[in-house]
């Protein structure tokens, strides 16, 4: 079973799409992966055909932006609009603490565009209005960017969601290593690994100790 990040409603796996919600379910691209099927996406493609497809998806997303006032989108509407955006780029949900992300000038731009327009949204409802897996994405993808007090937000915003979703707590948990704040980043490894084993937790606090064992 696949648990939807909007509404909760359990759902059989396999399926694209939630039955209760209709919010989409992405295809999960690992980190170390995700060159390679950005060439596959774009196979047969010149750079230049590339690069009008992202200014196309970026344009597009900006027109409905700009009408989100008029049509008054719904939380569900909004969601699908925003993973649409991260879809395209093939921001992973999990990384590892070795993983990098790249991203030319253009993608960055975009992401860019995708945070702004997001905290705005945001301050309007006055409720992350995204899911855990958007704020997750987002986190990744601006901690490659150099930004991470702005990634530090997106997860808190996650974590408000969904306290037990444990791709936010590693997430939240690289950001703190990243940041040398090595106590906290313990305490949230080890409150995963109360709930079960993960690879990822265990080699970063295997770092942890390694840098700073006191």
């Amino acid at each position: 079973m696949v648990t939807c990040e909007l509404c909760g409603a359990e759902n059989t796996k396999g399926l694209e799409t939630c039955s209760r919600c209709g919010f989409v379910f992405r295809k999960e691209v690992r980190a170390d992966i995700r060159d390679s099927a950005i060439l596959k996406r774009h196979k047969g493609k010149t750079l230049e055909n590339v690069n009008r497809d992202l200014k196309n998806a970026q344009a597009k997303f900006t027109a409905y932006l700009d009408n989100m006032a008029a049509r008054r989108l719904s939380r569900e509407e909004l969601s699908s609009l925003l993973d649409d955006a991260l879809a395209y780029l093939l921001i992973p949900l999990t990384m590892g603490v070795e993983d990098e992300l790249k991203f030319n000038q253009q993608e960055k731009q975009f992401i860019n565009q995708v945070v702004e327009n997001l905290e705005i949204a945001d301050m309007e409802n006055g409720v992350p209005v995204g899911t855990p897996g958007t704020y997750i994405r987002l986190s990744n993808a601006l901690q490659a960017l150099d930004e991470p007090e702005i990634a530090m937000t997106m997860i808190d915003r996650a974590l408000l969601l969904n306290p037990r979703n444990r791709d936010a707590m590693l997430s939240r948990a690289k950001l703190l290593f990243y940041t040398k704040r090595y106590a906290q980043a313990r305490k949230y490894l080890e409150k995963i690994l109360k709930s079960g084993d993960d690879e990822k937790a265990r080699y970063l606090i295997e770092l942890i100790d390694q840098i700073s064992p006191d």
